[in-house]
């Protein structure tokens, strides 16, 4: 639950938050690969980011306390669109989808810099951008970089590991954050950019009527020049680092039976064994 001091928060205090939500390989499926070796995504089936939906309902909870906007925002294949219905299901009001084949092959330093170009587009339509959420990460690659990186191209302070936004008074957000052995409350100056841990956050389940509602709404596209993208800065050619291969990592169990008649040598064999293969015993 979101406190919301009253006598530092104006009333016209509502919020106006940019979600971002990358499409997904689903895992229910087993992932399919180009010659190169890189994934083929527009073969496969995609789905909503599991942490980005931790960020989603974040955000409808601000809103819900606070009122305001909650647009989702995602650089994808256009085939990406199906699964980003979820999250107008969950109760996102808008929902716009960055697609440009000029942006296939895109590093996170590229990926980043395109989605602020949309939130900064944003920001001239709406007049303010106070928040900008996101999963702590991708299921599909597990970088966290993209959250820390818009905040770098957008000039804004960022917290990551966010587990609980906790007060929003006065034109400043409070929030817990996890750090290794415990967590650190945090009072940071809006604008800023959050990334949402999966901790503190269900996600809502969208009803039949609400999946139904979201098929029926209009998702926005844009290409790199509606958002004036300098096209040079993204995909194979724009990104300093580029993805050479990806392959399913392959778990191969060994396996050794040991047996004599003598339960001590019995044992003291099986652990040699152990020790020959690098087991530390006491």
């Amino acid at each position: 639950m979101v406190t919301v001091n009253s006598k530092q928060n104006p009333s016209s205090e509502r919020l106006n938050i940019v979600v971002l939500v990358k499409p997904v390989p689903d895992p229910k499926e087993p992932p399919k690969f180009k010659p190169d070796g890189t994934l083929d995504r527009l073969s496969m089936k995609l789905v909503m980011n599991p942490y980005d939906k931790y960020a989603v309902e974040a955000a409808l909870q601000l809103r819900e306390a606070l009122g305001g906007i909650v647009i989702g925002v995602s650089m994808a294949p256009p085939h990406a669109i199906d699964a980003l219905r979820e999250a107008l299901a969950m109760g996102v009001d808008e929902f716009i989808l960055l697609s440009d084949p000029r942006l296939a092959g895109s590093d996170t330093l590229a990926t980043s810099y395109a989605l602020s170009m949309v939130v900064k587009k944003l920001w001239s339509k709406l007049g303010k951008v106070d928040l900008v959420l996101c999963g702590v990460e991708s299921s599909d690659s597990n970088t966290a970089h993209i959250g820390p990186e818009v905040a770098e191209w957008l000039g804004l302070p960022s917290v990551s590991y966010v587990d609980k936004i906790l007060e929003v008074s006065g034109g400043y957000v409070k929030v817990k954050k996890l750090i290794e052995g415990g967590y650190m409350v945090i009072r940071v100056k809006m604008p800023a950019v959050l990334t949402i841990a999966g901790t503190s956050y269900t996600p809502r389940i969208p009803t039949l009527r609400d999946v139904i509602t979201a098929r029926r709404k209009q998702i926005t596209t844009l290409n790199a020049d509606d958002v004036s993208i300098d096209t040079s800065k993204v995909g194979l050619l724009g990104s300093p680092t580029r993805v050479i291969k990806m392959w399913a990592a392959e778990i191969k169990r060994r396996g050794k039976i040991f047996t004599d008649t003598d339960i001590d040598r019995l044992i003291d064999n099986f652990l040699a064994e152990l020790r020959k293969d690098g087991v530390k015993l006491k």
